[in-house]
């Protein structure tokens, strides 16, 4: 299938999705090794650029050097967002084995930091990594960097490039999970020109502080937020939530604030975000979160033998007890989370809900 026929098709799952662009890299990956071993990477950025919105649209990508320095590498990035994350990393989980490639799902530490340059064409500025100075202050609360830089362009160019550069520097040196994970508040000063270190010095004081701390950290796909609501007004669907975990609270916060289904974070990637609905009657008094647990349990085995599918957290509720899942292929991953729910025979009330307006008034009955 073409890279037009792919946006002829939106209905495409994700799964469907990565399948199609593993087949198309997988054809031409000789191809491309031997264009980047003759130092031509720039002949393949219109080709390389059309497959990645056919097929996985809005999403960053990169080639670069490979696993120590061994082959080439292809980086999906979602950009420190961490919906797109999900992508990336499901779609680095389908990776076939290629000779002479390694895959990443974030973009990776560069081993050539100092010797990099960043040339933005809209402002006829280039950007080094030893112009940045940064004043450190390590935040024991929320366990971060909070960082005060200084760029000589700090009177020159507006905020906006100067951040886009400052960015794109740190995901070079820390990479991009490092950066999320490590950095937090940032600001452009010249308060603390003297006191600053160059930017490259960073890696050593992150070093240092996950040592003395020790703090430790997760891809940010696999890090979960607990939360406990307070009492919601009116009678909406999961306002009678008391408390739960998320692996990607926004969306939950969306669904939240709109007191029902919300704007799709990912549309045209072929993903669902929905979540079941089971009775909390249903469950042993006082063990709703095991009980549910064990339902969940299932559900994310059956899911990932299929590839269809990831678990997103849940939570109890007065009224219900909710489990979340982005699911990658559409009905065929429905089937597999009713089949789950049918073995565990919940009552004939439990429902699967759609997070999102694109679906949001559909009802689905176990």
């Amino acid at each position: 299938m073409s890279e037009a026929k792919a946006s002829q098709h939106p209905a495409l799952t994700l799964k469907e999705r990565v399948a199609w662009f593993w087949d198309w890299f997988s054809s031409c990956a000789d191809r491309l090794h031997a264009t980047l071993e003759d130092k031509k990477g720039a002949d393949l950025q219109e080709e390389t650029s059309a497959v990645v919105e056919a097929w996985l649209p809005h999403m960053a990508w990169v080639y670069g050097p490979g696993e120590n320095n061994s082959g080439h590498s292809f980086t999906l990035s979602g950009e420190a967002v961490l919906a797109k994350q999900f992508v990336a990393e499901y779609w680095l989980s389908q990776a076939p084995k290629i000779d002479g490639w390694t895959f990443f799902a974030s973009r990776q530490p560069s081993d050539s930091f100092e010797g990099i340059s960043l040339h933005f064409e809209k402002d006829d500025e280039t950007f080094k990594p030893i112009e940045f100075w940064i004043f450190p202050y390590v935040n024991k609360d929320s366990e971060k960097i909070d960082i005060s830089v200084w760029h000589p362009s700090i009177k020159r160019l507006p905020e906006k490039a100067r951040f886009m550069a400052l960015f794109l520097m740190l995901d070079e040196l820390l990479g991009e999970h490092g950066t999320q994970n490590w950095i937090g508040e940032i600001k452009f000063s010249e308060d603390q020109l003297r006191q600053s270190i160059p930017i490259a010095e960073l890696r050593d004081l992150i070093d240092e502080t996950r040592q003395e701390h020790g703090w430790k950290k997760y891809p940010p796909t696999e890090a979960y937020t607990s939360y406990r609501l307070k009492e919601q007004g009116g009678d909406w669907l999961r306002s009678d939530t008391v408390a739960g975990s998320s692996r990607l609270f926004r969306l939950l916060g969306d669904y939240v604030d709109a007191e029902g289904p919300c704007e799709h974070p990912l549309p045209d990637v072929g993903v669902d975000f929905v979540f079941v609905a089971i009775p909390t009657a249903h469950f042993p008094q006082g063990a709703q979160v095991a009980a549910r647990g064990e339902i969940e349990d299932d559900l994310i085995a059956a899911l990932e033998a299929d590839a269809s599918g990831i678990s997103l957290g849940g939570a109890t509720g007065h009224k219900h007890c909710y489990i979340d899942l982005a699911l990658y292929d559409g009905d065929r991953s429905l089937e597999i989370v009713k089949r789950v729910l049918r073995k565990h025979r919940v009552p004939k009330q439990t429902e699967i809900h759609f997070f999102t307006t694109d679906r949001g008034e559909q009802a689905i009955s176990v």
